[in-house]
């Protein structure tokens, strides 16, 4: 079987997925997919199914087998492209999915028992580079001969899902370790050439992050998260609602942005490490320099705050202003929103200052100025709450910032609550 033969089966299954009036009673493959009969199509649908499983773990197969040839054939630098997953690229595939199909075409020749179950179509290719990757993963921390590895996949193999497999390499991994040093070698824990991080941005413009650090970098870490990620009770005292893992990761977020806003780090381009914000002026979605599109909602959050940098584009997406001073709180606005505020002005919160993002009370895009009456200071927590989780804030008569909890359309309004500075959780006017 070469190319023509595979084109052939294309072009048969191709013509059987078209859609077409049923002939003589013969239904196609259309046909059974588009209007499947109750009950008497039950075991067909379930053979297509299973039979176009295994089609594509073989499909996947011999597409990490290809893109593996054509790397030992030296296809990709002919075509002045660096890898085969270069090369996969060029010719349509989603840059994640390139990847994936190489590390699993070069993994296949020391996997042999991983690769004779792809063959025959009883492993998808994500379980495949989750195998070859808890092998790697562990022979990066202890030597493995063949049968030893042989024996390592064995015990992957039977896992039931790509987490499962992973789990168990970092279980096995852990067993074969040795915690104590060897010949002047340096402890697993502490040896920093094993660290590792993978970031991806996932399918709905999220991105997931995996980190292996070695045990000083590790506690570094634990010690800048400690004192972020503490319960912040609701402005009724609440408890916070927040489970653990979210306020770990609120934490590492500010983390961040006080690196972002810090002088002394290093340049990216010639300039200071920052979130740019990419705005057209006509039709078109506000998008983020790495992540891409977002939300208004969002672009308005990132508006707000001084340390982050708007860019205004035209249709063809060429910058038109790269930010404009007076949108931006000076440091003498925001000192003076810090004597005002003390901190995060959210009812119950009172984060200091240094954690604190300036948001403009009314949106710079509504008209709104920047000025000491425009400006509240609020944590990246609540910040995000008056532009995603429907609490509203506005300046009081006493100048003071007052917000409005959310409610649902048609309900009353509840009762406006003081900023955290005014020290109190009642809107009486007679309240200190």
């Amino acid at each position: 079987m070469d190319a023509t033969d595979l084109d052939t089966f294309v072009d048969a299954l191709i013509d059987d997925l078209t859609p077409a009036a049923v002939r003589d009673g013969d239904r196609t493959l259309f046909h059974l997919l588009d209007s499947p009969r109750r009950i008497l199509d039950d075991q067909a649908v379930v053979a297509v199914l299973a039979a176009a499983v295994t089609l594509r773990n073989l499909a996947d197969h011999v597409i990490a087998s290809a893109v593996a040839a054509a790397e030992r054939a030296g296809i990709p630098a002919r075509r002045h492209l660096r890898t085969g997953a270069d090369l996969l690229t060029s010719i349509g595939v989603a840059p994640g999915a390139a990847y994936r199909a190489a590390r699993v075409g070069r993994a296949a020749e020391a996997l042999p028992a991983l690769t004779a179950q792809q063959r025959l179509g009883g492993i998808g290719i994500e379980f495949a580079d989750a195998v070859g990757k808890g092998v790697a993963h562990i022979e990066s921390r202890v030597a493995l001969s063949d049968d030893e590895r042989a024996e390592v996949v064995r015990a992957l193999m039977v896992q039931s899902t790509p987490s499962g497999v992973d789990k168990t390499a970092r279980g096995i991994a852990i067993a074969k370790a040795t915690t104590q040093p060897v010949d002047n070698t340096v402890p697993v824990a502490e040896n920093t050439d094993l660290n590792d991080m993978n970031v991806a941005q996932t399918g709905d413009g999220r991105v997931a992050a995996t980190l292996d650090l070695d045990i000083l970098t590790g506690e570094e870490l634990l010690a800048a998260l400690d004192p972020l990620c503490r319960p912040v009770p609701l402005p009724d005292g609440s408890p916070d609602p927040r489970p653990a893992g979210r306020r770990r990761a609120d934490a590492f977020g500010q983390i961040l942005r006080t690196y972002l806003s810090s002088s002394g780090r290093p340049t990216s381009g010639g300039v200071l490490p920052h979130v740019t914000l990419i705005r057209p002026t006509t039709a078109g979605v506000d998008c983020l320099g790495f992540g891409g599109p977002i939300t208004t909602a969002t672009a308005e959050l990132i508006a707000c705050d001084s340390t982050l940098t708007a860019v205004l584009v035209d249709h063809s997406g060429a910058p038109l202003d790269v930010g404009r001073s007076e949108r931006l709180f000076t440091p003498a606005i925001r000192k003076g929103l810090a004597v005002r505020d003390g901190g995060c002005a959210h009812p119950g919160c009172g984060r200091p200052v240094s954690w604190c993002d300036a948001h403009h009370i009314t949106p710079w895009e509504h008209g709104g100025t920047t000025s000491l009456d425009n400006g509240v200071l609020l944590c990246r927590l609540h910040h995000t709450a008056i532009h995603h989780g429907g609490w509203r804030v506005y300046l009081g008569p006493d100048r003071h910032p007052w917000f409005i909890p959310p409610h649902a359309p048609g309900t009353p309004e509840p009762a406006h609550l003081r900023s955290h500075a005014r020290r109190t959780m009642t809107d009486l006017p007679t309240a200190a």
